[in-house]
């Protein structure tokens, strides 16, 4: 790719910054294909041609010979979340729009967020242009709800709100019809719920080979400690009045929403505050006005007067105070051992979509018992090294422990500099690691859960199916030069277990003095100028 001031396309030119800004993650990925599908649209935008290489052709006409997966449809069994959430269920999901309501949900174009891209590659992708927060408001496309017909384990929910969901998930699945969604059972009936639940969350997989990112993350977050969504699988048809009738989409990943349901169950309470934040600078001082912090915080609960006095006491703290009275006072805005675990976790498997590299992708908590702010993780789809605009393999197999974030990131760096939280922090980490990071037991997990994912992909690509063969191989390929920077469907896939073993080899070297491992000073990708 030339990169010398512009981007040639099909004989046309888009022009671009200069010098090119020091940063490559999903966003130049995701602007790339905005630009190609918008070219020339009107307000709407529709999704409903292509076909992704990882989807298989529809009409299907080998659809009748293949086995179909074991789907479960006995929700009305279950009882409570925890008995819904298990990966090893795969629920019947069944989606049924009218021509309107498929229109209705098309993403709408509003204005992009201006500069959002500035010199110092700090993304800025918070618009309040759009309903949400992240890359795809901040380039100007927004998701809109719709209403539909939800069969899901066997229940039936008329009227149930549906929209398609994610940011780079959705871009990258923007030429095809397998798009992450979600459904919300009580907008618009108030009550209404399925094991409690009321919000249904659908990854659909689409940069991870292994299909297990999700659920193997989320699980050592919570035997770490750390308050985490659980998961299941559910499989998809889509049914589209004059356009499609049972459209098996295939496999997704089905994540715990975090809402008041979730800090409830975590926490015994509804009433916390609760954010998801989107900014490179958590906690910058913006000024005494909530205003300026509401749209970058996005609260998820209804905050009062005080939780938002706290956002903004904090963020004067950690932007004004000295050095010796943010060691003195910090634990009193932060909860230092919810905080180390979560950031222990995020190192040892090189998680650098979110917290530790890009500012979004994670939640935020205000515990009202302590006055305190803690961490949950969120959208873990390429954790475990996976992520490919930050480094290449075998740098994130040798990621530094002692310097876990990417380039600059102020909040780590002054709680880094205190000696009690850095001390506690490695603490966390070795008892983590010793007692949970094990490559045995993990590889077990992914063997264990290997039959489940493989019966449910008959209805995806072949190509989808010999990649999640590939990444979960126990002799995966140690050549990661066609990974870097490198979604395409053609690419090696990526070996999980391989990661596993090899970064448990380097984070024992790091513990034992033996290595000082891979700090990642800048986002620009190695060896792209």
């Amino acid at each position: 790719m030339d990169v010398s001031g512009a981007w040639p396309i099909s004989g046309a030119t888009l022009p671009m910054r200069k010098p090119m800004l020091k940063v490559c993650h999903w966003t130049f990925v995701a602007v790339l294909t905005v630009v190609l599908v918008l070219t020339g649209m009107g307000c709407g935008l529709s999704v409903t041609g292509g076909r992704a290489p990882m989807e298989r052709p529809w009409p299907d006409p080998g659809a009748a010979a293949r086995t179909q997966p074991p789907l479960r449809r006995d929700v009305d069994s279950i009882r409570s979340a925890s008995e819904f959430y298990q990966p090893t269920n795969v629920w019947d999901a069944r989606i049924e729009l009218t021509s309107a309501e498929w229109t209705a949900m098309q993403p709408r174009r509003v204005r992009a967020k201006p500069n959002f891209n500035p010199p110092d590659g700090k993304f800025l992708l918070s618009n309040t242009n759009a309903a949400r927060n992240g890359l795809l408001g901040a380039i100007g496309l927004d998701l809109k709800w719709t209403t539909g017909r939800v069969e899901f384990g066997g229940r039936e929910f008329t009227k149930a709100a549906v929209r398609f969901k994610g940011n780079g998930t959705f871009l990258g699945a923007i030429r095809g019809v397998k798009k992450p969604l979600k459904v919300d059972l009580s907008k618009g009936n108030k009550g209404r719920t399925l094991a409690g639940i009321s919000t249904l969350n659908f990854g659909n997989l689409s940069v991870d080979g292994s299909c297990l990112s999700d659920t193997l993350a989320y699980e050592l977050f919570r035997a770490a400690g750390v308050p985490a969504p659980r998961t299941t699988f559910g499989h998809v048809t889509l049914s589209v009045e004059k356009l499609w009738d049972a459209r098996p989409l295939g496999l997704y990943v089905m994540v715990e929403n975090v809402d008041g349901v979730f800090t409830q169950d975590r926490f015994g309470t509804d009433k916390m505050g609760l954010f998801k934040p989107v900014t490179y600078d958590l906690f910058k001082y913006l000024g005494e006005d909530w205003a300026l912090y509401k749209d970058t915080y996005d609260p998820k609960l209804t905050l009062n007067a005080s939780q938002k006095r706290r956002v903004i006491e904090t963020a004067k703290f950690l932007t004004e105070a000295s050095d010796d009275d943010f060691s003195r006072r910090a634990s009193e805005y932060f909860d230092f051992d919810e905080v180390a675990r979560f950031v222990a976790v995020n190192s040892l498997i090189s998680s650098y979509d979110g917290f530790l590299n890009n500012g979004q992708n994670f939640y935020m908590y205000l515990d009202p018992r302590s006055n305190r702010f803690g961490l949950i993780p969120w959208d873990l789809d390429i954790a475990w090294g996976q992520f490919p605009f930050i480094g290449s393999l075998d740098e994130k197999e040798k990621a530094s422990i002692q310097h876990p974030w990417v380039a600059d990131h102020r909040l780590l760096e002054r709680l880094f500099a205190i000696p009690q939280f850095k001390g506690l922090y490695m603490q966390r980490l070795a008892e983590i690691f010793h007692e949970h990071f094990i490559p045995e037991r993990l590889q077990a997990r992914i063997d264990v859960l290997a039959p489940v994912v493989r019966a449910s992909l008959v209805n995806d690509s072949d190509l989808r199916l010999a990649k999640f063969e590939e990444s979960i191989r126990d002799n995966g390929s140690a050549d990661n030069a066609s990974r870097e920077g490198d979604l395409k469907s053609h690419r090696a896939a990526y070996s999980l277990k391989r990661f596993i073993v090899r970064r448990h080899q380097h984070v024992r070297a790091q513990l034992e003095g033996k290595e000082t491992g891979v700090i990642f000073r800048t986002r620009e990708r190695p060896g792209r100028k």
